[in-house]
């Protein structure tokens, strides 16, 4: 706490600035202390112009001076200074008073909003609603109160807001808190008649239900057994999943953009979402390919830029992005690892053309022992795999056109083309799913788990709901379905 030499002589009752040991002799008297690297810790609070080593200098001389002063024995006996209730400090907005014999400053906006709290015209909180409110111990509460001379009975402006506005100014504030009060009392009204009417509606269900159970008892409708289906097993099928587009280390403020994305968010979102897809499959997948990359970093270099050049809002440093995101990775696939075998391949995307390929060696160095984890090593933006009767593409989306994808296939993997009767694309880029049938190849679209940034507010690109997708894909009969986890 930072406080001002024209303040801290009002405290002291001076009307001129004291000298360095009058003004350690006063705090002296207002406080213990332990040592007097402790005593020069709280003048260093009080004053930042010296060190701390600094004022322990000072505090030593002024000792030596004072040699019948000993401050560890209990408070220095009083000279006379008096203290005040209460002083303002208009330029830097401060309230400063001693509260429990000790010097406290508290913030202009938290003293009205306390004192208005209190006020009944502002709502009358108790002791115990304004500890909570504004997160402080009751006891001090209490005694700030005290110390301020406040009552429920009080209007609720401070001095300095009467001189400082005009009347109607404080008419128009006086009448919102009014309106706030009555619209709480209202809901609380409110909400008080729903929970009767619930209640009656309970009661009323829970007589219709025994008056059925009875009829039912009386009459022996039992109900008649069931044929239990016999079901065949599934045929085996993987499961496409790619958490594309993480954008991880991005940063938004939640009031600028309406939405907060911070390195925790990206991680809870991705952990999460994909535990939900998890829960929600029909049966063991004989694999899981899992397609990452495809701007999983936001940016990709020590400026804080796409591979492009563009700069970027940032929830952290590069260095803190790409190491956590490494990591990550690694948490995600060792989840995925439970359900069963793994095959990763890599989409580098437009904002992570490089940290991508360090992603996928350092995947590759951490799982180079591991039989059940594929790490697929390759710096082409184009990767494809073959499962089953089905030839599986992948490409992060921002290098060719959609419509291009089916005949790129054919081109790049001629061979594979002929032999497998089912033919998918994979791709992301664009934020948002869609699925496109064309030329005998399905085109899904991936979405993305990542939040908005600034520029994406900006620009009204704030209409895809944001999630993770798992596609279901037969070793046979190719496609077969697709699940959705929205970020709720």
């Amino acid at each position: 706490m930072f406080i001002g030499k024209h303040l801290l002589n009002y405290c002291m009752g001076s009307t001129k600035t004291p000298p360095v040991w009058e003004l350690v002799e006063q705090y002296a008297r207002a406080n213990n202390y332990k040592s007097d690297m402790d005593f020069a810790r709280f003048m260093h609070s009080v004053d930042k112009s010296r060190g701390v080593h600094a004022w322990r200098g000072v505090i030593q001389r002024w000792k030596q001076a004072n040699p019948h002063i000993n401050y560890k024995d209990g408070p220095v006996k009083s000279t006379g200074t008096t203290r005040m209730k209460s002083y303002f400090d208009e330029k830097a907005d401060m309230y400063v008073m001693f509260v429990n014999n000790e010097l406290t400053a508290i913030k202009g906006d938290t003293h009205r909003a306390m004192k208005e709290s209190y006020s009944a015209d502002g709502g009358g909180l108790t002791i115990e609603q304004m500890a909570q409110r504004f997160e402080l111990a009751p006891a001090w509460v209490a005694e700030y109160v005290k110390t301020n001379n406040w009552t429920h009975g009080m209007d609720m402006f401070t001095d300095e807001q009467i001189q400082n506005h005009t009347e109607e100014e404080l008419i128009t504030d006086l009448l919102r808190s009014k309106r706030q009060i009555v619209a709480k009392k209202a809901s609380k009204k409110y909400w008080d008649n729903m929970r009767k009417s619930a209640e009656k509606l309970i009661n009323i269900e829970q007589e219709w239900a025994d008056e059925f159970k009875e009829i039912i008892s009386k009459q022996n409708l039992a109900s008649k057994k069931v044929t239990p289906i016999k079901m065949k097993k599934t045929n085996p099928y993987a499961v496409v999943l790619s958490p594309t587009d993480l954008h991880y280390g991005k940063g938004s403020w939640i009031d600028e953009t309406g939405e907060g994305y911070t390195l925790e968010e990206a991680r809870f979102r991705l952990l999460d979402r994909t535990n939900n897809l998890i829960n929600r499959l029909p049966g063991k997948p004989e694999k899981m390919i899992i397609a990452t990359g495809s701007d999983w970093f936001h940016v990709d270099n020590e400026q804080g830029t796409t591979t492009a050049g563009t700069p970027q809002d940032m929830a952290a440093s590069p260095a803190q992005i790409l190491i956590d995101g490494c990591k990550l990775a690694r948490e995600h696939i060792d989840i995925l690892r439970q359900v069963s075998p793994i095959e990763v391949v890599f989409m580098r995307g437009n904002h992570d053309r490089h940290t991508a390929l360090a992603l996928m060696l350092y995947l590759d160095a951490v799982y180079e022992q591991c039989k059940d984890v594929t790490i697929t090593v390759s710096p082409k933006l184009r990767q494809y795999v073959k499962w089953g009767n089905n030839l599986l593409g992948f490409t992060h989306g921002d290098g060719v056109r959609g419509n291009d994808l089916p005949a790129i296939m054919a081109t790049e993997e001629r061979n594979a083309w002929g032999e497998h009767e089912h033919h998918v694309w994979f791709h992301g880029h664009l934020h948002h799913q869609r699925l496109l049938e064309t030329s005998g190849v399905t085109i899904i679209q991936l979405p993305s788990l990542a939040g908005h940034d600034r520029y994406h507010y900006r620009k009204g690109f704030v209409l895809a709901r944001a999630g993770i997708s798992a596609h279901l894909v037969d070793k046979e009969l190719g496609l077969i379905g697709n699940l959705f986890a929205p970020v709720v």
